[in-house]
């Protein structure tokens, strides 16, 4: 497919907007097939943080209060009782737990919508980067809406935050 000689955007890897093509890696959108695009939100997904950090305080309560029963396990021919493992696995889940609730963070798409449904075409945790490509969408849709004479009345194109 070729592509306008008119560049509106570029990170000089994987994505290019001309004023008729949007470019990500090897795929090629023709902007007249795109019928809505914008700026959306991915939450991370926080369920095994929670699990790890929800076992390990019931396993800290459990060896805590000496509530499973007495017993010795051998590791390496070092005695430990059963309530004290519990108790240092508990601590590392919390702590793994809250590590990884920490690094955790949203991502940002570039999403589109064409005959074949939407799609987040880019995905960054950089929210600005997402937004210049957005930005540059928006212009692109806008530089052919001026190029179309006697097309429909010029659309107000939106970018939805979700």
């Amino acid at each position: 497919m070729e592509t306008d000689k008119h560049v509106l955007y570029t990170d000089g890897h994987e994505v290019t907007v001309t004023e008729s093509v949007l470019q990500v890696n090897r795929k090629w959108y023709n902007l007249s097939g795109i019928t809505n695009h914008g700026f959306s939100i991915i939450p991370p997904v926080r369920l095994p943080a929670v699990l790890a950090m929800s076992l390990g305080s019931a396993l800290v309560i459990l060896g805590a209060a000496r509530l499973l029963p007495a017993g010795t396990l051998f590791v390496l021919d070092v005695p430990f009782l059963v309530n004290n493992i519990a108790l240092g696995t508990g601590i590392l889940l919390v702590l793994f737990g809250a590590a990884l609730l920490g690094v955790m963070g949203e991502r940002y798409a570039v999403s589109i919508t064409t005959a074949e449904g939407q799609k987040n075409v880019v995905i960054s945790r950089h929210k600005e980067y997402i937004y210049q490509i957005v930005h540059a969408l928006n212009d692109a849709f806008f530089a052919k809406v001026k190029t179309d004479k006697g097309a429909m009345p010029p659309r107000e194109f939106k970018v939805s935050h979700r």
